[in-house]
């Protein structure tokens, strides 16, 4: 009574390839194409990791001055307390 006849068999074969089909069109996505051409996009992050080198030079810079960094001039410098 459980049992499939070859007719069945045949029909769930198909039934079960044409969703396998299916399921594998769906997964296929055709290669995008970039929005922008490889050297534009070179030159843009390019350009970012200079404006990122320069600013990270300035806000050192400010900071250096800002702070008032005295090296000291000598090893008792660094030992004793500041008046």
């Amino acid at each position: 009574m459980g049992r499939l006849t070859r007719e069945e068999r045949r029909r769930v074969f198909l039934a079960q390839e044409k969703a396998r089909r299916a399921m594998q069109r769906s997964m296929v996505r055709p290669q995008s194409t970039p929005a922008e051409p490889r050297v534009q996009r070179w030159g843009l992050l390019w350009l970012f990791r200079a404006a990122m080198i320069a600013t990270l030079l300035a806000a050192g810079c400010f900071a250096y001055h800002a702070a008032e960094f005295h090296a000291p001039e000598s090893l008792v410098d660094t030992l004793l307390p500041r008046r």
